[in-house]
């Protein structure tokens, strides 16, 4: 539970802002005297003070979305389509386990062209891919 007297992080940011000139311009002595205020102010630590002081930036690091490679190219998607469509359109329960000796037998017909990566791929795909 948050107490009434503390300081959200934009406003502890904003205070390290208007305080960092003064302590880079400041003597030792004067400097010692801001890092006894700041934790009082900041409620931080006089150390993680320090390394926010002596970092490149008060700012902070923008939040990078994190995506997902995705491990299934287009072709063992379109194998995928065609084996489903040739069985009926059948659940992906009934459809993965019949995936790859259908796609061997649509291979020999040339309804599609296996590789051995894309072969070792439908191997290894899962229900849950191929739902």
């Amino acid at each position: 539970m948050p107490r009434e007297d503390s300081i959200t992080a934009a406003e502890r940011r904003k205070y390290l802002k208007l305080v960092a000139p003064l302590y880079t311009k400041a003597g030792r002595m004067n400097r010692s005297a801001l890092l006894t205020e700041m934790p009082a102010v900041t409620g931080l630590h006089r150390k993680s003070l320090l390394r926010l002081l002596h970092g490149p930036t008060l700012n902070r690091a923008p939040n990078k979305p994190w995506v997902r490679q995705r491990r299934y190219k287009a072709a063992v998607a379109d194998v995928v389509r065609v084996v489903w469509e040739s069985l009926g359109y059948v659940c992906a329960e009934r459809l993965t386990p019949a995936l790859l000796p259908t796609a061997e037998h649509l291979a020999q017909w040339g309804e599609v062209v296996l590789t051995p990566d894309l072969i070792e791929r439908l191997t290894t795909i899962s229900r849950a891919t191929v739902e």
